[in-house]
């Protein structure tokens, strides 16, 4: 019997995928093996699909980076809190050294801090400085060459981290320009004049002015009491995520020169002269105009006749809000924002009616609130958005301070009144006002501290000297991370001296040529004005005044300040003077912790030489008996080609002469 062999089922394979499909490598996208491998999270894969331009690029580890307070991607999933470490680097691709030694530049940078903290210096370090005099000179020169080359080339990495305060300074804007316009109408405008700027404003010869009886009338508002200035870092860290709940405080506000406006028209009513009202804003305007794109360019003049007297009063409100964005907007908005959520204490100033009451200390700190409210036995998550409103009100002060100016050799004086708002007090009393208080946002801080503006250091120096004190205080903060790099202490002697060495401006000239602006001002007849500057005429102010029928060279009030569209920073990024050196006297913390001297390369550090190599103990073997070698003659050196040819020719020649004899005997036999 035979066995029945299995044929095969033609059905089996019928109907089925070509073998190349079974024939795949395992790293190919369809293997099954190979997309377990590669599982992607499906809340993670839900993300990508709705924004594909962003496919695996926002996230590094398997879960969703956000941040569920704000529902906003983080930049970094793990920070490393245990030390205070700045996770900057000095920008060195070249690997260029500096002709400093390591203990040099330690010496110069401890001299350094010495002069910056008022302590004693060592002797040492200073013969140090003196001796290292010319080689630190021409290095700093390279060095801000090489930032200045690095900043151009980086310049969008640098200020990207801005553009959310753009964002913001940008809702700002539209919150409070909706507040001005509502008090404002929407009057037709023309242009009435053009006046000289300030820079156009000389005498025929060199004069120079000053700021001569300065009193302080009246202190009104809330002002904060803060005996030692200095920002901590956790209350940085922890505006930086809630800083849109507390960037649009005071936006809805009326303007703080309200407070004083009592006093000030008091003051008008027994004035004898012409009498200016200048706000600091407006007087920075006038100042320095169209120095920087993120400054006002727009305040409303009101030139009016005192009823008795018959004298003229000239006054400035506050400028209009900026329309475009830069170092000053975000200085500004960040200032504001920390002053709504800061915990510090705040004093009641006296009222209108002179009656001092006892001063009330307030907290406004969000951790007391915190420590009120009930314990939460379950943590649940909720977004700030939804859970804390937005913060508009704000505590303000505002101070009003009369002084004049004179010009040299002259009787004559300008009666001036300015209001400002006071940084801080130092005392309960509040007697020891704080000059100034400047947070300043530092874009290349792994380079160095960089340079006040011409537009920060006018401000600073005339707010000391308003408020007669003679040291401020600059905040210096990491634009990339919000981390403090610096506490400086200004005073008006090295103010003056950097205005003059940085931007070649001489605040006694420059205060002589106002007098001539405000002398021409006060000739223009009475009524209400817009004053402005454009960059279309850049050595002249335009005054303009109201006018009943619209012509096509009238503009509505409300459209010129509202603008064509939204607050960004292009104009400041295309700016020639977005720029700005690094000071080479000041060391933040980046300095102190790579041990570097400010505007220098770093220290070559020299290798460490190699011990001398130690060798096993041998026992001691007997010397070997010395073999001497007989050296044999070394053989002649050959001759030359030359001469080898010539022997060969010889030689032939003589066996050819061998040959013809033994023919020639040949032939006689």
């Amino acid at each position: 019997m035979e066995t029945k062999v299995y044929k095969g089922n033609a059905n089996t394979f019928l109907n089925q995928p070509s073998y190349r499909v079974f024939n795949k490598s395992i790293e190919h996208s369809d293997d099954s093996l190979f997309t377990f491998l590669n599982d992607v999270d499906s809340e993670l894969l839900k993300d990508e699909q709705v924004s594909q331009s962003q496919v695996f690029t926002s996230y590094i580890s398997r879960f969703t980076a956000k941040d569920p307070r704000t529902q906003q991607l983080i930049s970094f999933v793990t920070y490393d809190h245990t030390t205070n470490r700045l996770p900057y680097e000095f920008p060195n691709p070249q690997e260029r050294f500096s002709s400093l030694t390591a203990p040099q530049q330690a010496a110069c940078l401890r001299l350094l801090l010495a002069w910056q903290q008022n302590l004693a210096e060592s002797e040492d370090d200073f013969i140090v400085w003196r001796v290292t005099n010319g080689k630190r000179l021409s290095e700093q020169q390279l060095v801000q060459k090489h930032i200045f080359d690095y900043a151009n080339a980086q310049k969008e990495r640098i200020y990207a981290p801005m553009k959310p305060l753009v964002v913001l300074y940008g809702k700002w804007f539209m919150r409070r320009m909706q507040h001005v316009l509502r008090r404002l109408p929407n009057r037709s405008y023309s242009t009435h004049s053009g006046l000289p700027q300030l820079s156009q404003c000389k005498a025929l010869h060199a004069q120079v002015a000053s700021m001569e009886d300065i009193h302080l009338i009246c202190l009104r508002g809330q002002v904060r009491l803060w005996p030692e200035v200095r920002i901590p870092e956790q209350e940085l860290s922890n505006l930086r995520v809630r800083l849109e709940r507390y960037a649009y405080a005071g936006s809805a506000d009326e303007p703080a020169s309200h407070l004083v406006a009592a006093d000030l028209e008091l003051q008008l009513q027994q004035a004898c002269n012409d009498v200016y009202v200048l706000p600091l804003e407006s007087l920075l305007l006038l100042l320095i105009p169209g120095a920087y794109s993120d400054l006002p360019t727009e305040v409303l003049v009101s030139i009016r006749e005192m009823p008795d007297s018959g004298h003229k009063c000239i006054q400035f409100e506050e400028p209009m809000p900026a329309r475009s964005c830069g170092w000053h907007t975000s200085s500004r908005l960040l200032t504001t924002a920390y002053t709504a959520y800061g915990a510090a204490q705040w004093l009641q100033l006296p009222n209108d009616e002179y009656q001092r009451k006892k001063h009330t200390v307030s907290q406004n700190s969000e951790t007391l609130h915190h420590r009120e409210d009930k314990a939460i036995t379950e943590y649940k998550l909720l977004p700030i958005d939804e859970e804390a409103p937005v913060v508009t009100e704000m505590k303000t002060n505002c101070a009003l301070v009369s002084w004049r100016l004179r010009a040299a050799e002259s009787t004559k004086s300008l009666s001036i009144y300015s209001s400002l708002s006071v940084a801080a007090v130092r005392d309960a009393a509040a007697k020891q006002l704080l000059g100034c208080h400047l947070i300043k946002l530092e874009s290349k801080p792994e380079c160095g501290c960089e340079i006040m503006t011409k537009y920060e250091m006018l401000s600073i120096w005339l707010q000391l000297q308003l408020l007669q004190s003679n040291v401020g205080h600059c905040s210096r903060i990491s634009l990339q991370d919000m981390q403090p790099l610096l506490e400086q202490k200004v005073t008006l002697s090295t103010l003056a001296q950097q205005l003059h060495e940085c931007y070649n401006i001489n605040v006694a000239q420059l205060l002589s040529q106002l007098a001539e602006f405000l002398k021409m001002l006060s000739s223009i007849s009475p009524g209400e004005y817009l004053l402005r500057y454009t960059s279309k005429y850049k050595d002249m102010f335009l005054l303009c005044q109201p006018t009943a029928d619209d012509t096509s060279m009238s503009f509505k009030l409300h459209e010129l300040l509202m603008g064509t569209s939204s607050p960004n920073n292009i104009d400041f990024l295309t700016q020639s003077s977005t720029y700005l050196p690094i000071t080479p006297l000041l060391c933040s913390r980046l300095h102190e912790q790579l041990q570097l001297l400010p505007c220098a390369f770093p220290a070559k550090v020299n290798p460490k030489r190699g011990r001398p190599r130690k060798f096993p103990n041998r026992k001691l073997e007997e010397p070997r008996p010395l073999i001497q070698r007989v050296r044999m003659n070394e053989p002649k050196k050959k001759k030359t080609n030359r001469k080898k040819s010539r022997q060969r020719k010889k030689d032939a020649a003589k066996l050819q002469k061998t040959l013809d004899n033994e023919l020639e005997k040949f032939m006689c036999l």
